[in-house]
C-alpha cells in the first residue's frame, strides 16, 4: 500500500520506519565517547601547529614592521595555550609534547583539516596572513568540538577561553588582511567543529 508505514521482518538490520527510511542506529552502534584526554590531545596538536605556523610566518620576512608588531604577540598567546593545555593533560596523566610539530606532521595535520595553505611557500604578506587566518579557523573548530565532549567544568572553561582568544586573533588577522573592509574582519557566526 503506497505511503503506508512499512515494518520489516525480524532479520538483523531489516527494520524500516516511516517512508522507508532506515531506523536510527542503536546506542550500541554509536562511536565510543571521546575522553577529556582525547579531546585535549587534539587541541594540543592544533596549538603546536599554530606555534609552527606563526614561527614560519615571522621567519618568512613577508610582513611589514607594523603588521609584524601586531602578530608577534599572538605567537606568545599560542605558546601560553600550549602550556595550559599540556598542563591539563599532564594532570589527567597524559605525557604531553609541547614542541612545535615538524613540517611533515604539520602538513598532514593541515590536510586533515582541509587547509590547502603551505607552511613553507610564504611569498607575500597575503600568503602569510591567509595561513594564519586559516589556522585560527582550525583552532576555533577544534575547541568547539572539544566543548561538546569535555566533562569537567574547568576544562570546558579553559576551552571556551582559548576559543574566544582564537576568535580575537582571527578578527585581528582578517582586519590586517583586508584593510578598510571591516565587514571581512567580523567573525563568522557559525563555527563548526573539527576533530
Amino acid at each position: 500500500m503506497a505511503g503506508a508505514v512499512a515494518f520489516a521482518g525480524t532479520g538483523a538490520g531489516a527494520a524500516v520506519g516511516l517512508a522507508g527510511f532506515p531506523r536510527p542506529a542503536a546506542a550500541d552502534d554509536a562511536p565510543p565517547p571521546v575522553s577529556d584526554a582525547e579531546a585535549l590531545s587534539k587541541c594540543l596538536v592544533v596549538e603546536r601547529l599554530m606555534v609552527l605556523g606563526y614561527r614560519q610566518v615571522l621567519a618568512s620576512r613577508t610582513l611589514t614592521p607594523e603588521v609584524e608588531a601586531v602578530i608577534r604577540p599572538l605567537l606568545g598567546h599560542e605558546l601560553q595555550h600550549v602550556a595550559a593545555v599540556a598542563g591539563r593533560l599532564q594532570k589527567l596523566g597524559v605525557n604531553a609534547d609541547t614542541g612545535p610539530l615538524d613540517l611533515s606532521s604539520a602538513s598532514a595535520e593541515l590536510s586533515k583539516h582541509n587547509v590547502k595553505d603551505s607552511l613553507t611557500e610564504l611569498h607575500t604578506m597575503n600568503d602569510s596572513l591567509k595561513l594564519l587566518v586559516d589556522l585560527e579557523s582550525v583552532a576555533e573548530g577544534v575547541y568547539f568540538t572539544a566543548l561538546a565532549t569535555l566533562s569537567k567544568p574547568g576544562l570546558q572553561r579553559l576551552s571556551a577561553q582559548i576559543m574566544a582568544c582564537e576568535a580575537q586573533h582571527w578578527t585581528a588577522l582578517s582586519g590586517l588582511r583586508n584593510p578598510g573592509m571591516y565587514v571581512k574582519a567580523v567573525p563568522w557566526p557559525f563555527v563548526t567543529g573539527s576533530s
